[in-house]
């Protein structure tokens, strides 16, 4: 393959259709599960950032993410740099074509069990809907590992009732829950095991007008899952102070208890600009499939300029990603999805088309691994020879 400079000064429009797909998979790589996007918005909600703050914090998870994508492609590179790459090239495209195509199916399989469970969780929230006590307040949540009905008992002073409605089966001794107020007052609860339910030893203070926040001790942690009882003066309120106490709808439920744990351990702390950066730093490390995929794609190009830039603009698309996240969570997601009601739609399909795109990515190595295997002759270098020719007048022999 000839060098990124070498296609750059031929004008060759080959080189750079490689710029604007890594930024492309950049992008769409940040939309997918598995880079903390929650728990950064998360922090970023919790310790009321500011939009400077959120850009900061995605540039420094984006340069550690970055980091791991140059340790995995330049080791990569320096162990394969000893074979004969004219020979193993062919075998290493189909190599790579199908271990990036798993990679894709992965994807799209693990999208797909996302918005199916979601789409079932709506479901099975309609169908209780149907069958509860609709004079009481109520609510249900995904636990992940299984749903609860939490209810408001309709005697007065009024009892907490939880009861789980599929999944594993908690008692008492494993769940506590506190409310906290607009004013900021709190109020917790233990419970007791009752004839197929569990009720608050404590009764409820009057009125329902609180965020209510369930936490489930599994032993050396505990999960938490936030939800609303607010009236809707209580929750224009809360809207408008930027913070979503309360969350509606299908969320993955250890992302959100995850996300929860760092509401309740930096709310309304004041942080440096380091404890910022180092956050977003430790969030990034985590490496990914598409690493994989840029590392893949490195080795195929054997060219560490070409592989630098490749990584570069991977990275600037991952950045725009992060950044975009961070200042969301900033300005206000909600008032942003309201004001584009296209955003929820965009992000949700996006894992598909990034999967598609490495599928194509995958399938064009195949191609040409095959080719190669099936057709072996010297292409490149008859090439070069060609283009040498053209620009100079002399003839030159490929043996």
């Amino acid at each position: 393959m000839e060098s990124f400079s070498s296609l750059v000064a031929q004008g060759s429009g080959a080189a750079w259709l490689y710029i604007p797909s890594a930024i492309l998979l950049g992008a769409l790589h940040g939309l997918e599960p598995g880079h903390s996007k929650t728990m950064m918005a998360a922090f970023i909600v919790a310790v009321r950032g500011t939009v400077v703050q959120s850009i900061l914090l995605g540039l420094a998870a984006t340069f550690s993410h970055t980091l791991v994508v140059w340790a995995i492609a330049l080791g990569g590179m320096y162990l394969f740099s000893g074979l004969d790459a004219e020979t193993a090239e062919p075998y290493f495209q189909i190599a790579s074509a199908v271990i990036i195509i798993g990679v894709a199916t992965w994807m799209f399989r693990q999208t797909w069990k996302e918005q199916s469970a979601a789409k079932q969780y709506e479901r099975d929230v309609a169908e209780w809907e149907k069958t509860r006590d609709k004079t009481i307040p109520a609510q249900r949540i995904d636990t992940g590992h299984g749903f609860m009905s939490m209810e408001i008992s309709k005697e007065r002073p009024a009892f907490w009732r939880l009861q789980v409605v599929s999944g594993d089966n908690w008692t008492a001794e494993y769940v506590t829950l506190t409310t906290e107020r607009p004013d900021g007052t709190k109020q917790k609860f233990s419970f007791v095991d009752r004839n197929g339910y569990m009720e608050s030893v404590e009764t409820i203070a009057e009125p329902i007008d609180f965020v209510a926040r369930l936490s489930l001790d599994h032993g050396d942690h505990e999960h938490d899952y936030d939800v609303s009882f607010l009236t809707d003066s209580a929750k224009a309120k809360t809207s408008d102070s930027g913070v979503n106490l309360a969350t509606e709808g299908y969320q993955d439920a250890h992302a959100l208890s995850h996300a929860n744990d760092i509401r309740k351990r930096f709310a309304n702390r004041q942080v440096t600009t380091g404890q910022i950066i180092l956050f977003g730093l430790t969030g990034g490390l985590i490496p990914c499939p598409a690493a994989i995929t840029v590392l893949l794609l490195c080795l195929q190009l054997k060219e560490i300029s070409l592989g630098a830039v490749l990584v570069l603009c991977f990275s600037i698309g991952l950045a725009i990603t992060l950044v975009m996240v961070g200042a969301a969570a900033a300005i206000g997601v909600r008032k942003a999805t309201q004001k584009f009601s296209w955003l929820s739609n965009a992000a949700a399909r996006a894992p598909y088309f990034s999967s598609a795109v490495i599928v194509l990515v995958g399938l064009y190595m195949g191609y040409h691994g095959v080719n190669g295997i099936m057709n072996p002759h010297h292409e490149p270098v008859e090439k070069a020879a060609s283009l040498l020719q053209s620009g100079t007048g002399a003839t030159v022999n490929v043996q």
